[in-house]
């Protein structure tokens, strides 16, 4: 089954108090049901999208085991894939100084990497100044191009992490 690739940009303190610093989601006040389908809601790693109509677009596209690739300062920081989705504003006020952001996710496979924007800009064809500004399905030709290119997203981010920019 083909897996949608979702370009992630993230805000500092937030993404490390609740992806880099798993965090025990049977602490919070958030409805069991929403916690059903964790696997070890102990020792989770969630993030969330901000409320907008743009962003709600591309979360009900998220299905679970989908690649995210996360983004910051120039460079694609982290790789994990879409866990178990639920709603709750309770991790965006306990851990995000109440920014609003709703539509969560828990992060399977979660792993440092170091790929320059230009590199994957470059692989998939998209302009050299582009950076993502909100989260970003990839297109469809340009997963197809490091599929074809790679062999799947999972071997481009290994085999160009730490690469200098081209």
């Amino acid at each position: 089954m083909s897996r949608d690739a979702f370009l992630v940009p993230i805000t500092f303190p937030e993404f490390e108090r609740t992806v880099i610093s798993p965090v025990d989601l049977t602490e919070l006040p958030i409805h069991t049901s929403a916690l059903d389908e964790v696997d070890t809601a102990e020792n989770v790693r969630i993030w969330g999208v901000k409320n907008s109509k743009l962003n709600k677009k591309f979360y009900d596209k998220m299905t679970e085991g989908d690649y995210l690739i996360f983004y910051r300062n120039d460079h694609y920081r982290f790789f994990g894939r879409v866990g178990h989705k639920f709603d709750s504003d309770v991790i965006s006020q306990r851990y995000w100084c109440d920014i609003s952001a709703d539509m969560l996710y828990t992060i399977a496979d979660f792993k440092h990497i170091d790929v320059a924007r230009k590199v994957l800009n470059e692989a998939c064809d998209y302009k050299v100044a582009y950076q993502p500004q909100s989260i970003q399905r990839m297109s469809n030709s340009a997963y197809r191009e490091i599929r074809r290119e790679y062999g799947s997203i999972e071997q481009f981010v290994s085999k160009v992490t730490g690469k200098a920019e081209s």
